[in-house]
């Protein structure tokens, strides 16, 4: 009975579902900052804890995971980090502990003797589960995006906005960025999906990518564009180096092919959303136009304008703010550069200490994240923290470039969809706070999708010593 208990709880793919749905409708303007959604996250809290209990129970089976020694020291500096500054506030950072303990213990960590497919099975769940969701958001967007609606809900001290809104479209999603973003992912799967499916289903596909590009565009996200153009430079780098036309090339001949058209075809996406966001400019003209001559619409001038900030709304920056905040980060990171602040004791600990810094001086309000996830992580835990993180990165990449580029054709294609899965959250990574400290589905995806590309890399991979006298291996 116990056997049976343990293995349900370790394999957790029913877990990684109810938390999947819970980061995913955090963020939909229907259900973000409900009373329902906290106890939610509650329950979602301790089932987490049961299945990190089970796992540690049985820890022999994931300590081979990838990095994840360094996870748990991770871990144990933010942890640190906040003892340190309690005065401005504990609670928050227990629970931003929690959250990482759920996604680099149970969503990324794997047990590096399971079989490939186990994992395949399971990315077909949550791909679906996922695929599921962005058609059914984008489809209701374009519809918000045709009739014109919005809603402001104000939550506390800040707001829900829902529909077409500042000439931006947010659909359902609480911000167009992490929208946007979700869309790429969804491009992703369908291409990866498509395949293998029968020709119904294909259909769904194809339309599904149309409604997902078409809410990239109207999001007016800068941060999906340039995660779209790496996104599709990879993708076609990657599968040309092992296309069977350029075989017969010379390595550094085909390096150079493969590089020129990636290049031709990241351009071209970036075109692409150009192209549709003039062109959607021009029909909502004549939709208002339309509208102003047989409705008697009160709106006589049609902006020139519709969709897309200009640099007016972006205040003549071209970061739109995030140079100031970066540099406010710096500032703030000068003041306690071993162990950092924490991600959540920004602003008191600012307001105490550097009154003056741009999160807390500005003409906007106060800024709770630096929009960097890198800059995050060394202001909430300081050289500490980041060192810890750096000797993570340098682990995973040792792996990559061991393994990566000599497995075989089948093994490669399945790596390749696996990083293009997670590497759009990396690229916004850049932009805006993801990944670390926060339960979201960018978040999710990341290290759920990590943890499959490095059981994927890792499994023939022999272990440390250390390791291995610690599981039994020989």
């Amino acid at each position: 009975m116990f056997t049976k208990v343990s293995k349900f709880f370790e394999n957790a793919t029913w877990f990684k579902c109810i938390y999947f749905l819970l980061v995913l409708l955090s963020f939909n303007s229907l259900c973000a900052l409900r009373s329902g959604m906290s106890y939610f996250s509650y329950a979602v809290a301790l089932l987490g804890g049961f299945v990190v209990l089970f796992r540690l129970l049985n820890f022999k089976k994931y300590i081979s995971a990838r990095g994840i020694v360094w996870l748990v020291l991770f871990c144990g500096s933010y942890f640190l980090s906040a003892l340190l500054t309690r005065q401005y506030g504990l609670m928050e950072n227990i629970q931003a502990v929690i959250w990482m303990v759920v996604q680099f213990f149970i969503i990324y960590t794997y047990d590096n003797s399971a079989p490939i497919e186990q994992d395949k099975k399971e990315i077909k769940i949550l791909g679906w589960l996922f695929l599921g969701y962005t058609f059914i958001m984008s489809a209701a967007a374009i519809v918000m995006l045709i009739t014109d609606y919005n809603n402001y809900r104000p939550a506390g001290d800040t707001a829900v906005i829902s529909g077409f809104l500042w000439n931006r479209l947010w659909g359902l999603y609480t911000d167009p960025n992490y929208g946007a973003v979700f869309s790429i992912i969804s491009m992703v799967l369908s291409v990866a999906f498509y395949k293998a499916s029968k020709k119904p289903v294909r259909v769904f596909f194809i339309v599904n990518i149309v409604f997902q590009i078409l809410y990239i565009t109207f999001s007016d996200s800068r941060t999906a564009l340039v995660a779209l153009m790496v996104t599709v430079f990879a993708a076609t780098f990657l599968l040309l180096l092992r296309a069977k036309k350029l075989e017969k090339h010379k390595v550094p001949a085909k390096a150079v092919i493969s590089v020129a058209l990636a290049l031709v075809l990241a351009v071209g996406s970036a075109v692409t959303i150009a192209v549709v966001q003039k062109t959607g400019n021009e029909l909502k003209v004549l939709q208002y136009e339309y509208n102003a001559k047989h409705k008697g619409d009160a709106e006589d001038e049609v902006p020139d304008t519709i969709i897309g900030r200009t640099d007016s709304d972006i205040n003549n920056d071209v970061s739109n703010r995030r140079f100031a905040i970066w540099q406010s980060g710096l500032e703030i990171f000068k003041t306690s550069p071993m162990t950092g602040i924490t991600f959540r004791n920004y602003i008191p600990y600012a307001k105490e200490h550097l009154p003056n810094t741009y999160i807390v001086h500005n003409d906007s309000g106060d800024f709770a994240s630096l929009h960097n996830s890198f800059v995050d992580v060394l202001v909430s835990q300081g050289a500490l923290g980041m060192g810890i993180l750096l000797c993570f990165i340098v682990s995973l990449l040792i792996v990559f470039f061991r393994r990566f580029f000599k497995s075989n054709d089948e093994e490669y294609r399945y790596n390749t969809f696996l990083l293009l899965m997670f590497l759009p959250v990396l690229v916004s990574m850049m932009f805006y706070s993801e990944t670390f400290y926060m339960n979201t589905g960018g978040a999710f995806l990341f290290w759920a999708f990590l943890g499959y590309f490095m059981h994927s890399l890792n499994r023939s991979a022999p272990q440390p010593k250390l390791l291995a006298k610690i599981t039994g291996e020989k």
